[in-house]
């Protein structure tokens, strides 16, 4: 008799730990779910809904490279690695606070559960995505590696004077390209918020670049500086290995019902993961409303901090 019911305890210990088992891989696939269609979601708007372009004279007929899809599934993968880290940081600390027993593996489960959420208002958001217009940004701030001009004109200052460079080929390290006012001051983009305001500000700016390493070839001798500072330029065609555009302005302000509807969404989905989770932590411990709230409002501030949210 005592055998049998200690032979029934081991069997329903397995049954449960078996259950645990298969809920924690439910809640794994969950989340892999939920940062494949998010970066491919991500991926959609930056190639189909966004017109990006260079405000960079020289560079005007020239298409700034947006990243490749395996990059951007990266990055939203590290995204939501972060959040998933954030939500158990905030738990971990509550429960250190509260002093009880931490029930790992149900804890991990519940939290990557809770990413549902956010591919069901990812899944929401994707036909509202169908029908929003493209967004017009232009670039006018950026860093580029190793940059070739062909048959052209540089007029600048180097360390050692004035100087003017003229050749079939110039080959540039990194170059600083950017929009700046006759004195080189910088505008505020940030503060700009009409398409007129934008406009008259690049109509009022001109574009200064900064370069590193310049080399070319002058009467078969080859020739080097370590900086230069360019205020006129021509060329033919310009190529670059990698550019990173540090500042956009957007041209179109008249921000629609539906990217205004996708950005409240976008929000409200990690306000809803972190009471998702508030909740869970209030039921798998026996929390406090006190405790439950706090560490909802936890993790949603530090989403926000992140950019998450």
């Amino acid at each position: 008799m005592v055998g049998r019911d200690l032979l029934r305890g081991i069997l329903e210990q397995v049954k449960e730990s078996k259950w645990r088992l298969l809920k924690l891989l439910r809640g794994l696939a969950i989340f892999i779910a939920s940062a494949l269609l998010f970066g491919s979601y991500s991926a959609y708007i930056l190639y189909n809904k966004l017109d990006l372009r260079f405000g960079l004279r020289g560079f005007e007929h020239m298409r700034p490279p947006l990243p490749t899809f395996q990059q951007i599934m990266f990055s939203r993968t590290i995204q939501i690695t972060m959040a998933f880290g954030v939500i158990a940081l905030v738990m971990f600390l509550m429960l250190f606070l509260k002093g009880v027993e931490w029930k790992l593996i149900s804890l991990i489960t519940l939290i990557l559960h809770s990413f549902i959420i956010l591919i069901i208002f990812t899944a929401i958001q994707i036909p509202i995505a169908f029908n929003i217009p493209k967004a017009s940004y232009v670039v006018v701030d950026a860093r580029f590696e190793n940059l070739t001009l062909y048959n052209a004109t540089l007029l600048g200052i180097s360390p050692e004077g004035p100087i003017k460079i003229s050749s079939e080929a110039i080959n540039v390290n990194h170059a600083k390209v950017y929009r700046g006012f006759p004195n080189k001051t910088i505008p505020e983009w940030s503060r700009l918020t009409t398409r007129g305001d934008v406009e008259r500000v690049i109509n009022q700016t001109k574009t200064y670049m900064n370069l590193t390493s310049v080399k070319w070839v002058e009467n078969g001798v080859k020739r080097t500086l370590e900086r230069l500072s360019v205020s006129s330029w021509s060329w033919d065609r310009v190529v670059f290995s990698n550019s990173v555009a540090e500042q956009c302005v957007r041209m179109d302000y008249e921000i629609g019902f539906l990217e205004r509807l996708m950005g409240l969404l976008s929000m409200s989905s990690w306000a809803v993961i972190a009471a998702y989770n508030a909740i869970g932590f209030k039921k798998l411990y026996q929390a406090s409303k006190f405790y439950s709230i706090l560490t909802g409002i936890l993790i949603f501030i530090i989403l926000l901090m992140i950019g998450m949210a």
